[in-house]
């Protein structure tokens, strides 16, 4: 019977010894629940030239936004040179399972819009596209008389985007009450929640600035903020950094020091915070901001010292803090004309970029974010 006794007593004290030492263990751990991490694909890099339209020399500013089923589809003006009477605003599809571009085909001429907008136009300009559900919106610069500084907005949209089928006009945008001209359009929306988004315009005539036009879930113009009182910048580029808060650079047309501006907005849009100066020098090149996974990401033109070209070298850098950018690498090159113009979109995987390269063509860009991981 002592024995038994014994036993329990040895038992029962081993047992509050071990107990104890859990507890002692337990304050030493520091529990976290096990968070299973998004699987990195293989890296993978692609750069291919989008085919251009039979027998057409020039290609510039081009823009990009993915399709429902995961396609991209890519628009840009096409012609004898820019500004020429023959440049038309030209599409083209990617597969991206099969993972190539489809021929080209006309979206918009000149005299179709001519004769849509019930206004005589002599050229065409940038497009720029953006899906917000199943609608594609194109917006395209138009000018009637004289330059660039006296264009206008135009705006279209197509539900259930194919090539066989044509953008429907909406409106031409009124901006100002004064002749309502000297607006353009270069870089994509960003969206808003509920529905809507945030465009990024210019203006050019007499001085040089930037404004935000916001939409509604319909594409009717909401409001127009000029976000800063700064001279010569053009070509705004947004990017989401929260669902409040976002920020824009600049192209800077020869003004301060050639330095590239950075500016952050509060309310999603309705607040801006003063302008600040950022470690990028901007010789009047567009840039193009990007939000990709919790990073954000500028593509950028740098300079080529041999040979002297502005828009010789074009790079990606990423942020460090709005008012620094650090680069990872190089994405091309060229020793005679320009690689220029980026125009980016994301998804969960992969970064989509297209630029012009030597004002003869359209390059695309598709890297993933484990080769992006490799750079970093």
């Amino acid at each position: 019977m002592k024995k038994i006794y014994f036993i329990l007593i040895v038992i029962l004290l081993g047992g509050w010894f071990s107990y104890l030492s859990y507890q002692n263990l337990e304050d030493k751990m520091d529990f976290q629940i096990a968070i299973k991490p998004i699987p990195y694909t293989n890296p993978y890099f692609s750069k291919i030239d989008i085919p251009m339209p039979e027998g057409i020399p020039s290609a510039h500013s081009a823009t990009l936004t993915s399709l429902q089923n995961g396609d991209l589809l890519v628009a840009f003006f096409a012609g004898s040179r820019e500004g020429a009477k023959d440049v038309k605003i030209y599409g083209s599809v990617y597969d991206a399972k099969k993972r190539f571009w489809s021929k080209p085909f006309v979206i918009l001429s000149r005299e179709a819009l001519s004769k849509k907008s019930k206004q005589y136009i002599k050229k065409l300009g940038n497009p720029v596209l953006y899906r917000d559900k199943d609608r594609v919106y194109l917006f395209v610069v138009g000018v009637s008389i004289g330059g660039w500084a006296t264009s206008k907005i135009y705006e279209f949209y197509i539900d259930g985007f194919s090539p066989q089928k044509t953008f429907n006009y909406k409106q031409v945008l009124h901006l100002s009450p004064f002749m309502n001209i000297s607006n353009l359009v270069r870089s994509a929306p960003i969206p808003l929640n509920g529905g809507g988004f945030i465009l990024p315009i210019y203006h050019e005539l007499v001085d040089k600035y930037a404004l935000m036009i916001k939409f509604d879930s319909s594409g009717n113009v909401i409001s127009i903020t000029k976000p800063n009182n700064l001279h010569k910048q053009l070509q705004p580029s947004l990017a989401p950094l929260s669902h409040t808060k976002c920020l824009a650079i600049f192209r800077n047309k020869g003004a301060y020091e050639n330095t590239m501006f950075s500016q952050l907005c509060e309310n999603a849009g309705e607040k801006w915070f003063p302008p600040e100066k950022t470690n990028i020098k901007n010789y009047d090149n567009s840039a193009n901001l990007t939000r990709f996974n919790k990073d954000i990401y500028l593509i950028h033109n740098t300079f080529n010292k041999s040979p002297n070209l502005d828009r010789g070298t074009l790079t990606l850098s990423v942020m460090i803090s709005p008012k620094e950018f650090k680069k990872i690498m190089d994405l091309d090159h060229t020793n005679s004309a320009e690689v220029s113009y980026p125009t980016t979109i994301t998804d969960g995987d992969n970064i989509d970029i297209v630029y012009t390269f030597n004002r003869k063509n359209i390059r695309h860009i598709r890297l993933n974010r484990s080769y992006l991981r490799t750079k970093q």
